[in-house]
């Protein structure tokens, strides 16, 4: 066992950090004794060292699992300023010269930490090169992408748990700056280490000051955002939010035209110069503001963002806390504003409907299997967006429900077949109900961000209560309620992870209780707010009550 003294020692030896953050010592002491750990730790908290330190104190290959390329080039970048080369990561972005490179130097066994993307770890035949490897430590980043009910979801990840036996069960250390209890369960459940108990570290970040406004139509949107501007209550460099590529262009031209302020735009359909033009004029604060959709921000390590601001209702308090996040790293005051009208549910529900399956979509991609896919070990990705003809997210969605569903698997070099359990219950596959449960979810999630906007009481602990966190503060003085004076906390009997019971939903669990009512997440409906007499500790009890 290291101790904390030993673990100090390391961190300025290896890093020239002098203290840890919260979290960071118990993570790093677990995963040093060999315990499967899962971390929930605020963004910024600094989940990656959480994994660095162990790696380069194991012997070993320690392997990284990452969604994100750019996260995964900025690692390597800034361990090899540490003097830390003993590192390769494998994606997509590398060429086949590149990847056999990359393939000799890990099979040397002489690799310290290997980052790799989930679905590369679909390939049967690096699995196999891993496999001759002493692997101590298997780190999940962004954990929550394996989750039905993360907002992040990645079919991929789906796979994660087998290639962790394949390689003898290593010490599984996941990390998340986003779960809420249910996601946290389906986590360990999925990477097959149901026992742990999680690591909660860091969500109340005391230096960030929630605010909502509320506008009647689009115009007093912009007004809105044009008064924070115009009376001083921004500072510095930040981000303004919206939920459309349409709604970037129109803000940023509005805040151009207007206020005569340097802002820049940001989304998926820009090309990737101009992505990078806009990222370095943010980092060395040429502009006051980015204005975005959500294709910013990940990856972006600018400590001192004063302000983030929503133009537009995001589609979850997970989403909408991990942009807001991104402001005030450097511990400073920072404003997180969110500036909505009712009618911004209608975007994110037009977002969800495009998103999920309906039978034909399922049927159509499961028709191409039964023809297709005993041909050359199954049928890749590109040739069934190409057959089916579906958008490449609604297409993951569909694969991701057959896969979970046993109806899928992977055979050779990422392509997929039927399994022998689809063609015998053909009847059953086409049948899927699964999603429809995911879209109710998915539209609690949203209905949940609208009580985050509308509540009277303390924001800070509205955000706290949904990721699972108490707050005993009567007042935490720096949300707009609170600086207000209003007061809206009365116990409603009921604590955060309490499980209970109702006679129409089942089993579920309390995810926030404020006066006589209580949000309780039920599996297959989704949040629901209640009265507080409306669900009981027992189950028997549950079925007396209206």
């Amino acid at each position: 066992m290291e101790s904390t003294v030993d673990l100090r020692a390391a961190l300025r030896e290896k890093f020239g950090y002098e203290s840890f953050n919260p979290g960071q010592v118990e993570v790093i002491s677990r995963v040093l004794e060999g315990e499967d750990t899962l971390a929930i730790l605020a963004t910024g908290a600094g989940k990656s060292l959480c994994y660095q330190l162990p790696a380069l104190l194991f012997e070993g290959t320690t392997i990284v699992v990452s969604p994100l390329i750019a996260l995964m080039k900025d690692q390597l970048d800034m361990l090899a300023q540490l003097g830390v080369t003993s590192t390769v990561a494998l994606n997509s972005t590398l060429s086949e010269d590149q990847e056999i490179v990359a393939m000799e130097r890990i099979a040397s066994g002489q690799m310290k930490i290997v980052f790799v993307t989930p679905e590369k770890l679909e390939d049967d035949a690096f699995v196999s090169l891993l496999q001759q490897l002493h692997v101590p430590l298997f780190c999940v980043d962004e954990a929550h992408c394996i989750s039905q009910w993360g907002h992040d979801f990645r079919p991929a990840y789906l796979n994660l748990g087998k290639v962790i036996k394949q390689l003898r069960n290593p010490t599984v250390l996941a990390l998340t700056a986003t779960a809420t209890p249910a996601v946290r369960e389906d986590i360990l459940l999925q990477l097959g280490i149901p026992h742990v108990k999680p690591i909660v570290k860091g969500f109340d970040r005391p230096n960030l000051q929630y605010e909502v406004r509320r506008a009647e139509s689009e115009a007093g949107k912009l007004k809105m955002l044009k008064d924070l501007f115009l009376k001083g209550e921004l500072d510095g460099t930040g981000i303004v939010y919206t939920a459309t590529i349409k709604n970037a262009l129109e803000v940023q031209q509005y805040l151009h035209d207007e206020l005569g302020l340097p802002a820049a735009v940001y989304h998926s359909k820009l090309q990737k110069h101009d992505r990078t033009a806009v990222h370095e004029l943010f980092m060395q604060e040429a502009i006051r503001a980015v204005v975005a959709t959500n294709a910013f921000g990940l990856g972006i390590d600018k400590p001192n963002i004063r302000f983030v601001v929503h133009f537009d209702l995001p589609g979850s308090v997970e989403a909408y806390t991990q942009e807001a996040g991104r402001a005030g790293r450097d511990a400073d005051l920072s404003k997180c504003v969110l500036i909505y009208r009712m009618s911004d549910t209608r975007v994110q529900n037009y977002f969800l409907t495009g998103k999920y399956p309906d039978i034909e979509e399922v049927q159509k991609v499961f028709g191409t299997l039964e023809i297709f896919g005993e041909q050359e070990g199954g049928v890749s990705l590109t040739d069934l967006r190409k057959i089916t003809q579906l958008p490449l997210t609604k297409l993951k969605v569909v694969l991701a429900l057959l896969k979970k569903g046993g109806f899928i698997e992977n055979g050779m070099r990422s392509k997929y077949v039927l399994t022998d359990a689809a063609r015998e219950q053909r009847e059953m596959v086409l049948n899927l109900a699964n999603y429809e449960t995911k879209k109710k979810y998915d539209q609690s999630k949203l209905a949940m961000m609208l009580q985050y906007a509308e509540t009277t009481g303390c924001r800070r602990r509205f955000i706290l209560n949904y990721f699972g966190e108490d707050y005993a503060e009567v007042t935490c003085g720096a949300c707009d309620n609170c600086l207000q004076g209003r007061r809206d906390f009365t116990s409603s009997g009921y604590r955060i992870a309490d499980v209970v019971y109702h006679r129409k939903f089942g089993q579920g669990t309390v995810e926030r209780a404020e006066k006589d009512l209580v949000t309780v997440l039920f599996p297959n409906v989704g949040y629901k707010t209640l009265l507080a007499s409306a669900v009981s500790r027992e189950a028997g009890d549950a079925k007396m009550i209206a």
